[in-house]
């Protein structure tokens, strides 16, 4: 890991989930600001409206009210390519099915697809792979 990220993105319709994404992230050491966010329209709205500044990181969760993962990636999508390129994607979930591995597949900038909770030997592996 060359230096700190600026920002990690965690979007989760669930609190536990993100506090404790959240504390590994912290006890790795490897971002600035750890922003969370439990519905995707707010992240959507948060990420627009700093564009100047995208998230270096983001780890959505696939199963979610209002708008799933894959709702909120095909909004991502949308957003300017050089935003979207500065952010590497992951998808989370708990279960791991054919299907969504499959759609995770489909849209090019997801980096990869992960297994919920996260550990710190997750987030340290990221790390030195893509930064």
């Amino acid at each position: 890991m060359k230096e700190k990220l600026d920002s990690i993105l965690l979007l989760d319709d669930n609190p536990a989930t993100n506090y404790i994404h959240k504390k590994f992230i912290e006890k790795v050491n490897c971002t600035e600001r750890v922003l969370e966010f439990q519905n995707g329209y707010e992240a959507l709205k948060y990420i627009r409206d700093h564009s100047h500044r995208p998230p270096d990181l983001i780890f959505v969760d696939i199963n979610m009210p209002i708008m799933d993962a894959w709702e909120f990636l095909e909004e991502f999508e949308k957003l300017e390519e050089g935003l979207r390129q500065k952010s590497k994607v992951f998808v989370l979930t708990t279960s791991l099915s054919p299907r969504d591995v499959e759609k995770a597949n489909q849209i090019g900038f997801i980096e990869d697809i992960m297994m919920k909770p996260l550990s710190t030997d997750d987030i340290e592996q990221l790390m030195t792979k893509f930064f």
